[in-house]
């Protein structure tokens, strides 16, 4: 049983692992206990596919965001903007 433990997480941990990986590569071991957790898990498995597409909805208005400030009317628009302040 403590080897299952050991080698199984948690929902909370499997989640941590989730959001550090967006932020750097895993252990070998990590990952490896992530998988085996996904494949058991359908909930973390629902919340590693929100959070994918949290990240490109994001990313997406990100990309929006900067073809707004090549827009010179809209450049011009936030810099009036800022030296009012």
């Amino acid at each position: 049983m403590k080897a299952l433990q050991t080698i199984m997480l948690s929902c909370v941990k499997a989640s941590e692992y989730l959001n550090l990986k967006e932020e750097k590569a895993l252990s070998f071991k990590q990952g490896l206990q992530l998988k085996m957790h996904l494949l058991a898990c359908k909930t973390c498995r629902a919340y590693e596919k929100q959070s994918e597409t949290i990240k490109t909805m994001f990313g997406r208005y990100q990309e929006k965001v900067a073809g707004q400030s090549k827009n010179k009317p809209f450049k011009n628009l936030v810099k009036n903007k800022v030296e009012k302040l």
